[in-house]
């Protein structure tokens, strides 16, 4: 029996090595059932690799729930898709039950410095309380807590828990109390800290109380009403700026996008980094970037580039920038990628750089900026329902608008509608 299972042992550590994939997918599929002694022989920590593409230590790590319900499992909660709503089946779902729990293995001690937490938008009222674990056990309620008991407030889909550098391997979200169910979106673990958090902002303009300030003010919700995005009128080369107060090294700048609409406006943008106060005179983080359909959050990779100052800047005639948080962090991967140190030319044509034109597309404006040319579509209004007009240089714009006072609203009514139909479990 000893030589068959050391047979055994031997052709499942071989097909690790050969199909790491494979192996990494079939323990993600059913890690609720894999117990911590096979857990460690096998040596889960070598199948989820180190993470390049965000400063988010917890993504497509090993995760593990009390129990399983309506198909919602564990896994949802680390696989990028933040999405609030359950029918776009992103969130985890545990039976109703004492205590539930969920904890992610990160493969290795982590000192934590926050945690973020996508909360349903449909049922947001089932997490609040819920405690932060963090520590080097696999029973969740034994290791520290981040602080006390915590609450999601109504109108927030997000949530960021300080956890003051708790030290662990596992971080868990535990319910307390009886007939409780365990549902989340997305958990997200940093190991450093958020450069910006707080500092001072400055932007082109602002339209509709979308204060500069509101980029780091901690608040990530995605959605207009919760106040806590920016917003600058239409025009041209609208920028956001973080000073961080002195140089720094540079590794991630994540930003956070509107979720309810509009996500179309931020693209393409820049990020420029360095320590000229205006921010088009900084070197930029890799060419336009571009943050994918479906997504509300990305994180760039700067490579270390160093500066006391950060900005957004969308290139372009008739632009609106609005960004619902700016997160810069120094991290300690080093590894470097073309895209973001190198920017291939393509060139513009017949157009100079910094000349815009009306595209071929109704409403959309056209413009070269560093040697590349891109269209985009002119979106008025704060739910992007407005149509744009013709300026007097003959670009689409938007119209001025009155300023006045922003009120938040609980849910707004097409988000409210967008959940009620997705909340079929």
């Amino acid at each position: 029996m000893t030589r068959h299972f050391e047979f055994v042992l031997a052709l499942a550590l071989l097909a690790g090595a050969v199909y790491p994939d494979l192996v990494k997918k079939e323990v993600m599929a059913g890690n609720n059932s894999i117990d911590d002694h096979m857990a460690g022989l096998f040596g889960k920590r070598t199948w989820s690799p180190v993470n390049f593409r965000d400063p988010n230590v917890a993504l497509g790590r090993s995760t593990y729930q009390s129990s399983t319900g309506h198909g919602g499992v564990s896994a949802r909660a680390v696989d990028g898709n933040r999405s609030p709503h359950w029918g776009h089946n992103s969130c985890t779902h545990t039976n109703e039950e004492k205590d539930p729990w969920w904890y992610v293995d990160l493969g290795r001690h982590v000192t934590v410095d926050h945690v973020t937490i996508v909360n349903r938008r449909d049922c947001s009222e089932r997490i609040t309380p819920f405690d932060v674990h963090v520590g080097s056990s696999t029973d969740v309620a034994r290791n520290r807590r981040c602080g006390g008991h915590h609450h999601f407030p109504p109108t927030e889909t997000e949530k960021v828990v300080n956890c003051g550098g708790l030290g662990g391997r596992y971080v868990g979200i535990r319910l307390p109390g009886r007939r409780r169910i365990l549902t989340l979106c997305e958990v997200e673990v940093y190991a450093s800290p958020n450069l910006a958090l707080g500092k001072p902002t400055s932007q082109s303009n602002v339209e509709l109380n979308g204060f500069a300030s509101r980029a780091t003010d901690g608040c990530r919700d995605p959605y207009w009403g919760s106040q806590c995005c920016t917003h600058t009128p239409a025009e041209a080369d609208p920028w956001l700026q973080v000073d961080l107060g002195r140089s720094v090294r540079v590794q991630w700048v994540v930003i956070m996008n509107r979720a309810d609409c509009c996500r179309e406006r931020l693209n393409p943008f820049a990020v420029h980094i360095g320590n000229n106060a205006r921010v088009v005179q900084n070197p930029r983080c890799g060419g336009h970037h571009t943050i994918p359909a479906g997504k509300d959050k990305d994180a760039i990779n700067c490579n270390g580039m160093r500066g006391r100052y950060v900005g957004i800047r969308l290139p372009g005639y008739g632009r609106i920038l609005t960004v619902c948080e700016v997160e810069v962090y120094a991290g300690t991967v080093t590894k470097r990628t073309s895209e973001v140190r190198e920017t291939e030319e393509k060139g513009c044509g017949e157009h100079e750089e910094g000349q815009s034109w009306v595209g071929d597309e109704e409403e959309h404006n056209c413009n070269c900026d560093a040697g590349e040319e891109f269209c985009y579509k002119v979106e008025c209004g704060d739910d992007g329902e407005k149509k744009p007009i013709k300026g007097e240089e003959g670009m689409w714009t938007c119209e001025e608008t009155e300023e006045t006072e922003e009120t938040a609203r609980e849910f707004p009514e097409k988000t409210m509608e967008n959940g009620m139909e997705d909340y079929k479990e």
